[in-house]
């Protein structure tokens, strides 16, 4: 099911919208990286769609990275998700990809380094396989970590071109800063607005779809970490047994882990406190010793005396597990969302008191 490169599939042709249509001559003799950013409900997915399906016809190989963990099209939410395409591939083939990085939310507004250094990752690996890359957004934009995070992506990637779907007076830092790899793209009148419960039932679409291959799986307790590969502190965690609970000691910060019932807590000096019925439910990331995604699955169960957890889990990548990262998002396996928790500490600020220490 997780095959790096999806089928041959018979598609159908397809015409520019009438506004996209000067796209064909711009895009006829490119190669490498195209970028496209835009706020909400512009119609980026669609252009997005549209332009691998223009390089797919003319036979290219073209490497798709999807960075919106909100709304996926290529691997799961709470994920960035990428594949490499000989023709078109549907859904539930692009949804079980290998090629992913794990983030843990819907949005990456609390963790935008993170973000941009596994959507640069991903586009470095695609750009090895394909004649093109397209790299899809999230709809952060109006906002410091919004500029922040497209400005990182924009510095690390190196893109030939970048599409924004809207005036230039919009994108004015990036235009300055592109020059001629900066082109604005008209927004078509069809463009339409999805509302929040829209957005949660897709993903609860692909929640249920990819939680559907699932199976039970059991990890010892101390395979918990609270930061992603990422950032150093992830390869330092170690578990200490105390009087109180379980402490999960870390390069200058601390997580102690108590029975069910507990009391969360937090503060500058002492450990943050975590109940562990608080993890139940909760999304996480599968990883190897080394920090390679290997795939995700659901907390649903800790059984504090045997120092265990019980998962509901989806391997994609061959490997062992040894590591496993809270998400910030409460799931059942049908997929549905039942609120949110961050077991995970702040990372600059964990980063930081790692080096102070």
């Amino acid at each position: 099911m997780c095959s790096p490169f999806f089928p041959p599939r018979v598609t159908a042709g397809f015409s520019w919208p009438r506004e996209w249509a000067f796209l064909e001559e711009v895009l006829r003799d490119f190669r490498g990286t195209i970028m496209v950013i835009a706020p909400p409900d512009r119609g980026k997915t669609t252009l997005v769609r549209l332009i691998v399906r223009f390089f797919l016809e003319r036979g290219k190989r073209v490497g798709w990275v999807d960075a919106d963990p909100g709304q996926s099209q290529v691997g799961p939410p709470t994920t960035i998700g990428a594949s490499v395409l000989l023709q078109e591939a549907g859904l539930s083939e692009r949804l079980f990809t290998p090629f992913f990085h794990f983030i843990g939310d819907t949005t990456p507004e609390r963790d935008v380094v993170a973000f941009a250094l596994a959507t640069f990752d991903l586009v470095r690996l695609v750009r090895r396989r394909g004649d093109v890359v397209v790299l899809d957004t999230c709809g952060l934009f109006h906002s410091p970590a919004g500029y922040l995070l497209k400005m990182l992506k924009i510095r690390l990637i190196e893109p030939e071109v970048v599409l924004a779907l809207g005036e230039e007076e919009e994108f004015l830092p990036f235009a300055a800063f592109l020059k001629d790899r900066f082109l604005p793209i008209p927004v078509p009148p069809e463009a339409s607005k999805k509302d929040v419960l829209h957005r949660r039932d897709h993903r609860q679409k692909l929640f249920a779809l990819y939680f559907s291959a699932g199976k039970e799986m059991r990890f010892p307790l101390g395979f918990l970490r609270f930061s992603l590969p990422w950032y150093p502190s992830f390869f330092l965690w170690e578990m200490v047994e105390e009087e109180r609970g379980v402490r999960f000691a870390g390069p200058g910060e601390e997580v102690l882990l108590v029975p069910a019932g507990g009391v969360e807590g937090k503060g500058d000096s002492a450990p943050r406190i975590v109940p562990v019925d608080a993890l139940e439910g909760l999304i996480c990331g599968l990883f190897g010793k080394d920090g390679k995604d290997l795939g995700l699955g659901i907390i649903e169960r800790i059984f504090w005396e045997e120092r265990t957890l019980l998962l509901w889990g989806v391997q994609c990548v061959p490997g062992k597990v040894e590591a496993i990262v809270p998400g910030a998002i409460r799931l059942t396996r049908e997929g549905e969302e039942r609120g949110r928790f961050s077991a995970c500490l702040s990372p600059l600020r964990l980063e930081r008191k790692m080096w102070r220490s």
